[in-house]
């Protein structure tokens, strides 16, 4: 029994047949079959092509392991966080030294 993935190719492509013969009426068990056929086909080419699955890797994974982060955007941060801060403390100084000039 085909899997419901493997049954909306074959519609899909039973569709696509149908239409490349000029939509003709009646042949719809036609198309279909002809469509199992060539999907069948691709799923057994492709099963053929694909390489032995690599065994599985160790859960866990030291610090060497895993890739490096780029350090280039952490760096290019760090100003605009630095520059950030400074613009709300010049704000915030801005609004006490005019509160108090009020008084």
């Amino acid at each position: 029994m085909a899997s419901a993935k493997e049954r909306e190719r074959i519609l899909n492509k039973a569709y696509e047949l149908w239409e490349a013969e000029g939509r003709p009426t009646g042949r719809d068990m036609e198309h279909w079959f002809q469509a199992e056929i060539l999907i069948s086909q691709e799923l057994s080419k492709s099963k053929a092509k694909a390489p032995a699955k690599a065994p599985a890797k160790d859960s866990a994974k030291t610090k060497s392991d895993s890739p490096a982060k780029p350090k280039e955007k952490a760096a290019a941060k760090a100003p605009e966080k630095a520059k950030a801060k400074s613009a709300t403390k010049a704000k915030s100084s801005a609004s006490k030294a005019s509160a108090k000039s009020k008084s």
